[in-house]
């Protein structure tokens, strides 16, 4: 017997599958994250392509593509024309209210995964305890930076924490050097500027070896290129005054300008040393300090152009630290997924 047409009208909208809710770009944006959170993604890899995401996630293409603009804003991406993207090496600073906001996400994210798999409430925030102690506490090597003063050691140190994901101290060469065996033996690597490095090693290198327990790292912390640009573009026969707080520095400094500028008059001094500080702005056009003597400026009322020079990590030697931490780290934590017991991954490092 034939069926009627409703019928197999009928029968046809019942096995039909349910459709599909699209995927949201917040969504895509989140998926990407844990991605870099795991490590599936690491820093400089390129990413599938805005068409092979899509095809991945089912969803638009233009949906994919708010989702990497906005990551890329954020510093997490970066694009390249012709080449593709990228996940970013040295992610921006970005405000804490918009941290939070994409933290919130992640978290939000992996509650709905971890009820999904069927964990309970307490096996939950037992994962998240054992995490935060894992990320936060000295379960991987302890690093510390060293620089000559105070700024400069807490903005390059935390500069670096941002670009190699990992807790760094910043740490002054006076008191480094006033207790070499304290430092050798309580830190795992001491990173330290390669302008500081034959100084610092002098004195930890003295240290008896039972004592020993740091590697010792030279940083490479050059001029940021924008500093360099305005002094490059100074007129012939400008007579330029270099002011910082260490005598390396300053010869440092006074052979960079030279280089740069082989028409400027050069001419230098220590920011300790007040008459020669008033007789460099007095003969000078043009003044350039290093930031820690750039807080010194406030009782000069002289009305001399100023350029404060800005230094920055070296991305080769941050890559090579990286390495160094990685080596440092212990055996990744894995979990029983019944018991939730921490147990070494096999083959992790």
């Amino acid at each position: 017997m034939k069926r009627s047409r409703q019928e197999k009208r009928s029968k046809t909208l019942w096995t039909r599958a349910p459709a599909r809710r699209s995927v949201t770009w917040s969504e895509i944006e989140r998926a990407i994250l844990l991605r870099i959170a795991s490590k599936e993604y690491l820093p400089g890899q390129q990413i599938p392509t805005c068409e092979a995401l899509a095809a991945e996630f089912s969803a638009n293409k233009n949906t994919v593509s708010k989702a990497y603009r906005s990551l890329a804003q954020r510093g997490y991406l970066l694009t390249r024309a012709g080449f593709g993207t990228f996940i970013s090496k040295r992610p921006v600073r970005i405000s804490l209210d918009g941290a939070l906001d994409g933290i919130t996400g992640l978290l939000s994210l992996a509650l709905q995964e971890a009820k999904l798999s069927g964990l309970q409430q307490g096996q939950f925030r037992k994962l998240i305890d054992d995490i935060v102690k894992q990320g936060y506490g000295q379960t991987g090597p302890r690093i510390g930076f060293i620089e000559c003063n105070r700024h400069d050691a807490t903005t390059l140190s935390r500069d670096l924490q941002i670009a190699v994901a990992h807790p760094i101290e910043p740490l002054l060469i006076d008191e480094v050097t006033a207790e070499p065996g304290r430092y050798l033996r309580e830190y795992d690597i001491l990173a330290v500027n390669l302008t500081h490095l034959a100084a610092v090693e002098a004195v930890l290198g003295a240290a008896p070896a039972s004592r020993r327990q740091a590697q010792v790292f030279g940083l490479h912390v050059p001029i940021d290129p924008e500093s360099l640009t305005r002094v490059a573009r100074l007129r012939a026969g400008t007579r330029i005054g270099i002011m910082c707080d260490l005598k390396q520095t300053l010869v440092s400094l006074t052979g960079v300008v030279a280089g740069c500028n082989s028409a400027l008059v050069v001419d230098g001094c220590l920011s300790r040393e007040r008459a020669a500080v008033r007789r460099l702005f007095s003969a000078s056009d043009v003044v350039l300090v290093t930031p820690s003597a750039a807080e010194r400026l406030r009782s000069e009322e002289s009305q001399v152009p100023v350029i404060t020079v800005a230094f920055r990590p070296d991305e080769r030697s941050v890559e090579q630290l990286a390495q160094l931490i990685a080596r440092h780290a212990p055996a990744a934590v894995g979990y029983d997924v019944k018991s939730l017991s921490p147990r070494l991954v096999a083959g992790q490092r």
